[in-house]
């Protein structure tokens, strides 16, 4: 569920804060009793509960939307040597809360780990290092009805191009209400399916270091965001790509669409990922 202005989502296992972009988990030790070095006891039942927070971590990134058809499960279950590579960045975790706490009147200590998304220790490195398009675990099934759901009239461009202005510094998509999901690779489409945005070629630092989007249920909290910049373009879609899994994929008219395209051509915020997603 979201939190705040920013869009947190709890699990069992954890929460995957879409804003900041990171994950965390909390595991819980018991102090042993047969210890009679209190202090010893402590530092065991605090290597305890981290690895029970690692233990939760993974199971988080299970969870982990990668696009539309694809979770984290489903890229881990391709190889070994990627779920060891996830495993690698996991080990490396940040311990960010640590306290003492009692369960049923005994001694525990209770630690919480967080692993960024994005960035050169992050998730991203391992699961974005290929565009998700190209993974190749069988993919759920399907729904035998039309995916592409237009909600809104789909407003045309007709004789006249949209007023370019050139000074917008990122994009904003107010998709609330369409019951739009979070994810590391979303897509921005068109209403006959072309892809505007979130396919082709973009810096792979970059990509690894922020991802294709940011997420807020606020729209202040959007425009806060440094991706949003001083002057975003905000733009409604008229509807969603939706599949079996989960909908990541929005759709704008084809006048939202030119307007879009016209000013990344000035200032290109598009291709230095300046998007957020504003959600329910």
């Amino acid at each position: 569920m979201p939190i705040g202005g920013g869009y947190v989502i709890v699990h069992d296992e954890g929460e995957i804060d879409w804003s900041k972009g990171t994950l965390s988990a909390t595991g819980v030790g018991l102090m042993p009793k047969d210890e009679p070095n209190r202090a010893r006891a402590y530092l065991k039942a605090r290597g305890y509960a981290r690895l029970d927070a690692l233990a939760n971590l993974m199971m988080l990134v299970d969870r982990v939307q990668i696009d539309a058809r694809y979770t984290g499960a489903d890229y881990i279950a391709q190889s070994e040597e990627l779920r060891a590579a996830v495993s690698g960045f996991l080990r490396g975790a940040t311990v960010i809360d640590e306290r003492k706490i009692y369960i049923e009147g005994q001694e525990a200590v209770q630690v919480t780990v967080a692993v960024p998304l994005y960035g050169q220790r992050g998730l991203g490195a391992a699961l974005l290092k290929q565009p998700p398009a190209s993974a190749t675990p069988p993919a759920a099934p399907e729904p035998r009805l039309p995916r592409l759901e237009i909600t809104r009239p789909n407003l045309t461009i007709g004789e006249n191009a949209p007023t370019v202005e050139g000074t917008y510094t990122g994009l904003i998509i107010d998709a609330r209400g369409l019951g739009v999901q979070p994810a590391m690779a979303p897509r921005i489409l068109k209403a006959d399916g072309t892809v505007l945005y979130g396919e082709g070629k973009y810096d792979p630092e970059q990509l690894l270091q922020q991802g294709l989007a940011a997420y807020y249920k606020d729209l202040d909290a959007a425009r806060a965001d440094a991706r949003a910049g001083s002057n975003p373009l905000i733009l409604k879609p008229i509807g969603v790509y939706r599949r079996a899994v989960a909908t990541t994929d929005v759709v704008l008219s084809d006048l939202d669409a030119a307007k879009l395209l016209a000013e990344n051509a000035r200032t290109k915020f598009l291709d230095k990922l300046q998007v957020v997603f504003v959600i329910d």
